[in-house]
């Protein structure tokens, strides 16, 4: 006589090991759910102190919105906040005032949270400075526009620049340190190699002088090196070639010039000629400093450096051509951050609110990167939810979001609650 079939084989009841298995995943989900949560508790606790208790519930708020939103409009990140307002007029107004308010100022917050980044940075961690707009082609009215290069177009358009300042740090990590927004016309930018004077003084000021400044052609100017040379800072700049240099031999030159007769002389002597590099000094400054030329493939124009680091030998001349090329995490982090953060997708006029709305999107990308320093274990939970399509992505932060994003929409799903809320004390 044949037995009967037993329940889990009939699929009444599921085994013993597939019940265990999912509350294992079960517990393990609630484990990083509550591990992201502490982690933005901690980063918002941390950078919030300066602030008063209004300016730190709205960064509570807003900086994990505006992550799961992957957008800066007011409307679309007010959504995912979750708090005790009955209408959501009432709360986007709320948010609005916070923006435009003389008091919502977040300088404090600002420094707090360089203080806690410059833990990570060392005196040889690269810090990369470049200049990016801020393209708003269809804006009129808002306050002190003026025409801006608009590169994924190509063409001048109205809107701001942006001067960012990151850290590249150990393991492929890039810290945003400075997002200043600013018009041309505004009295208190006076110019802009002003503001960006204001920007290196805050990061130095911050980071106590440590990290190697990385800037491109566009820093190959007098004032430039001027500001370099009165905050006694390193620095590797990208030369356009037309600069004229003093040699130790008190010969007047351009640098187009002399790293081409400097890689005839290492060809005649059968040296290595791939890379070059001789001593040098500015016409308006007495300081040492080294030019470095590199030759790649079949190119015929090198990549010429300026440095005041010490360059005496080939292995030295390596490591600067390698501090100049991190400078290209710059240019990923903006593209993600105009990509997936929404930084030219803000829908507000006021001049106060557009410059504190970029302060929040550089405050979420550096909560991203809080998480891949402090915790191995969130980092490689949330990449197990990154779509296929992007865990080729060399840039890791794509991979990151993802993740979040991913695992908020199943929180919501299977909870009912949102994964960024942050837990109160007490």
């Amino acid at each position: 006589m044949k037995e009967p079939p037993c329940a889990c084989k009939m699929g009444f009841l599921k085994p013993l090991t597939q019940t265990r298995q999912e509350g294992a995943k079960m517990i393990r989900k609630d484990l990083i759910i509550s591990k992201t949560r502490n982690q933005l508790s901690q980063f918002i606790s941390l950078i919030a102190e300066p602030a008063d208790k209004p300016r730190r519930r709205f960064l509570r708020q807003s900086v994990g919105a505006v992550l799961l939103s992957g957008s800066l409009v007011v409307m679309e990140f007010s959504r995912l906040i979750h708090d005790d307002c009955s209408d959501i007029f009432y709360r986007v107004k709320r948010l609005l005032h916070h923006l435009k308010s003389p008091r919502g100022d977040l300088s404090g917050p600002l420094r707090a949270y360089r203080e806690q980044m410059a833990r990570y940075i060392e005196p040889d961690t690269p810090l990369i400075i470049d200049m990016t707009d801020i393209a708003k082609p269809r804006a009129r009215k808002m306050k002190y526009l003026h025409l801006v290069r608009d590169a994924s177009k190509n063409k001048l358009v109205n809107g701001y620049l942006c001067t960012e300042v990151y850290a590249y740090a150990k393991g492929k990590k890039v810290i945003p340190l400075s997002l200043d927004v600013f018009g041309i016309d505004d009295p208190s930018v006076g110019s802009q190699n002003l503001q960006i004077e204001r920007s290196i003084d805050a990061v130095n000021k911050a980071l106590d002088g440590d990290g190697i400044w990385i800037a491109d052609r566009g820093f190959d100017a007098i004032n430039c090196y001027e500001m370099w040379f009165s905050r006694k800072c390193r620095f590797v700049v990208r030369q356009r070639g037309d600069r004229c240099v003093i040699t130790s031999g008190a010969v007047r030159i351009s640098e187009t010039d002399l790293v081409e007769r400097l890689r005839q002389r290492a060809a005649l002597e059968h040296r290595p000629a791939e890379i070059i590099f001789c001593k040098v000094r500015l016409a308006e400054h007495n300081q040492p400093l080294y030019l470095v030329a590199r030759w790649t493939g079949k190119s015929e124009t090198p990549l010429m450096l300026l440095t005041n680091l010490v360059v005496e030998d080939q292995q030295q001349a390596e490591q600067v051509v390698m501090y100049y090329a991190k400078r290209w995490s710059c240019e990923e982090a903006v593209r993600f951050l105009k990509g997936r953060v929404g930084l030219e997708r803000f829908c507000v006029r006021n001049y106060e609110a557009v410059k504190r709305l970029v302060i929040l999107a550089m405050l979420a990308m550096g909560f991203l990167t809080w998480i891949l320093l402090r915790s191995r274990q969130v980092t490689n939970y949330l990449f197990g939810f990154t779509s296929r399509f992007r865990r080729k992505r060399q840039f890791v932060y794509y991979r990151l979001l993802d993740g979040l994003q991913e695992l908020s929409r199943l929180c919501r799903l299977g909870f009912g609650q949102q994964l960024l809320e942050p837990m109160e004390k007490g």
